[in-house]
């Protein structure tokens, strides 16, 4: 990969963001390099022509540059200008050091399965086509269980019953499936990951299941007045009500993560997750 344009999208609130994709974008010039900064992700699309976006902020930032960026096929290279940084592929302090490896043609690319989910609700018109690099959730706007459905080729195959589930990518086994007791998924898998969230029993546990198959979930409440939402990555919601529909399959497009060097996934989970440590004291 000849790289010859970059973009960098930055997190508004976070200050230091803008300041370093001013210091990066002088370093390109110097290699020849052009590059554009934006503050909204949903302006990447208005640059198809680029060869690397930038993502400078946390992991939200990433997660949205991921889905605006997989239909147009272009890798997003992970600045953590945040806390945790799961996502990231470097440091702030790191960054100008990693573009000079990708300049150099030292990198790696992984794909990443990306949830592609349609929503239908009673009386509005249907949501298609919504991308979740993540996950969905379903959860209940109440603090009282609610039943849900699960089908799949147009049987029913299980009832949920509790605070709702999580249906996540295997990159997203790590987020908030995780603090949820599922377990970790290597993100190469062709899975998708169903964790229940606070159960009403004792043997209802996390199931794996074809990523390629079309899942629907459907909820249903003994209060008629009773909403859950359906939650993607956390960034965009959409209430429900019984009889609703959440179709959940795998999207068409993968995301792209570019790293410098080679990327690990298990020396990701031992430095950010603190996967395996162990206090010898």
């Amino acid at each position: 990969m000849n790289v010859r344009q970059v973009l960098f999208v930055c997190n508004p609130s976070q200050p230091n963001a803008a300041q370093t994709a001013r210091q990066l974008a002088d370093f390109l010039q110097t290699k020849g390099v052009h590059s554009d900064t934006v503050l909204d992700y949903h302006l990447i699309s208005r640059y198809p022509k680029t060869d690397v976006c930038v993502s400078l902020g946390g992991d939200g930032t990433t997660l949205r540059c991921a889905r605006q960026t997989a239909a147009l096929g272009i890798p997003v290279l992970a600045v953590n200008c945040g806390s945790l940084g799961f996502l990231s592929a470097c440091e702030e302090e790191n960054a100008r050091a990693g573009l000079q490896q990708i300049l150099e043609g030292h990198f790696q690319i992984t794909r990443r399965l990306l949830l592609c989910v349609d929503i239908e609700r009673a009386g509005q018109d249907p949501v298609r086509n919504m991308l979740a690099f993540n996950d969905c959730v379903i959860k209940t706007l109440q603090p009282r269980a609610f039943a849900l459905r699960l089908l799949a080729g147009g049987l029913e195959l299980k009832r949920y019953y509790g605070d709702g589930v999580i249906v996540s990518t295997p990159a997203g086994s790590t987020a908030y499936s995780l603090a949820a007791g599922g377990p970790i998924v290597e993100p190469d898998l062709n899975v998708l990951l169903v964790t229940p969230l606070c159960p009403h029993s004792l043997t209802e546990r996390p199931l794996l299941v074809r990523a390629d198959e079309e899942w629907v979930f459907s909820p249903a409440f003994k209060n008629p007045n009773d909403r859950a939402v359906a939650s993607l990555d956390g960034q965009e919601n959409f209430e429900l009500k019984t009889a609703d529909r959440v179709i959940v399959r795998r999207a068409t497009h993968e995301a792209q993560l570019i790293s410098a060097g080679q990327f690990d996934f298990f020396t990701r989970l031992r430095d950010k997750l603190e996967w395996g440590e162990r206090d010898a004291s």
